[in-house]
């Protein structure tokens, strides 16, 4: 219930005796007056330029002492694939009554949480937590598709493919033309439209680079060119990072 001098209200942090403030106030054991107090976060964004941080604002809080606050939670994200992020934490000063937790969350290589709970201390006080992300330096890719070009009639070979680190890769063909099929020195991989990974038709071979891969165009013939565009693609691991490289190749027929 609240509390008067005159027709004035006095609100939390306003009651004196003398010029010492009244933290709570009692009619036998019944409290008739309580003082609340302003809790405060703030943030310090020391998270590196390769993670981002979604809010660094601070927050506030205003109540009886000892009582919950609602919880919140701030994400950090990596900016690009060159890094693959383990891990968050946040550091505290100011926090003289242990009052604030924090517990972080999430896994793989994009994303972690940081979640804030806790009560209010017994005084107004301001919390600075300051947030850092680990995270590992991912190695760049070395791709090749080609040099590629005609090989016989109705094919276009591809030549060389290749890329370094580890992980799976895909080779996929598009044209203009539709139909054929993928060859290997004579022997057929995967009928078009395909997609191929290491372990189907071709074994560890691919992995370390391979030669005279061509696609069968099954023309009848004509004087327009049939284009052929090779994509290989390799998927980030925990070493490497994701990567592509295309190279497109014509004959007229």
């Amino acid at each position: 219930m609240p509390v008067y001098k005159g027709d004035n209200e006095v609100t939390s942090g306003n009651l004196y005796k003398g010029t010492t403030e009244i933290q709570d106030g009692y009619k036998a054991t019944d409290p008739f007056y309580v003082n609340e107090i302003t809790l405060t976060i703030a943030f310090v964004d020391s998270t590196n330029s390769k993670i981002t941080l979604d809010s660094a604002s601070s927050v506030s809080f205003t109540g009886v002492p000892g009582n919950s606050w609602t919880s919140f939670s701030r994400n950090l994200t990596r900016a690009d694939g060159t890094v693959r992020i383990t891990g968050a934490a946040g550091s505290k000063s100011g926090d003289t009554q242990s009052i604030l937790n924090i517990v972080e969350s999430g896994s793989g290589s994009t994303t972690r949480q940081l979640t804030f709970s806790g009560t209010l201390p017994t005084v107004s006080q301001t919390i600075t937590v300051t947030i850092t992300a680990s995270y590992v330096n991912l190695i760049a890719r070395s791709m090749t598709v080609g040099p590629g070009g005609s090989s016989v009639y109705s094919n276009i070979s591809i030549g060389t493919i290749s890329w370094t680190g580890d992980g799976t890769a895909t080779l996929s063909c598009s044209t203009n033309y539709g139909g054929g099929r993928l060859e290997r020195n004579g022997s057929v991989v995967a009928q078009a439209p395909f997609s191929i990974q290491e372990g189907y038709g071709i074994n560890a071979t691919f992995v370390n680079g391979a030669t005279g891969y061509s696609n069968d165009v099954n023309s009848t013939g004509g004087s327009y060119p049939k284009t052929n565009t090779y994509t290989l693609s390799v998927p980030e691991t925990l070493t490497y990072q994701a990567g592509s490289v295309s190279a497109s190749y014509s004959k007229v027929l």
